[in-house]
C-alpha cells in the first residue's frame, strides 16, 4: 500500500474480511501518519487501544515491518 490513510486502512480491512482475530502491525512512520489521519476523521479523539473497525493497529518496536507495508498477525487465543 502507497500511503497508508485511515480510509485506505478501513477499505483494506473490508476487503479482507479481517475480523478482531487479528491485529494489524505498521511501521512506526505508517502508524503516525495514520494516527493524524484517523485524528482529522475523529475529532481529534483516538481510543485506545486505538482500533478501526475492531481491528486492533499497533506499532512495530522491533524494526521488523518495512515502511508501507501492512502486517496482519493472528491474537492469541
Amino acid at each position: 500500500m502507497e500511503k497508508i490513510t485511515f480510509n485506505a486502512m478501513r477499505e483494506f480491512i473490508i476487503e479482507n474480511e479481517l475480523t478482531d482475530s487479528v491485529s494489524i502491525t505498521l511501521h512506526p512512520d505508517n502508524f503516525d501518519e495514520l494516527v493524524l489521519d484517523y485524528l482529522d476523521f475523529n475529532d481529534n479523539q483516538i481510543e485506545r487501544p486505538f482500533e478501526i473497525l475492531g481491528i486492533e493497529i499497533l506499532q512495530d518496536n522491533s524494526g521488523d515491518i518495512p515502511k508501507s507495508k501492512i502486517h496482519i498477525m493472528e491474537n492469541a487465543q
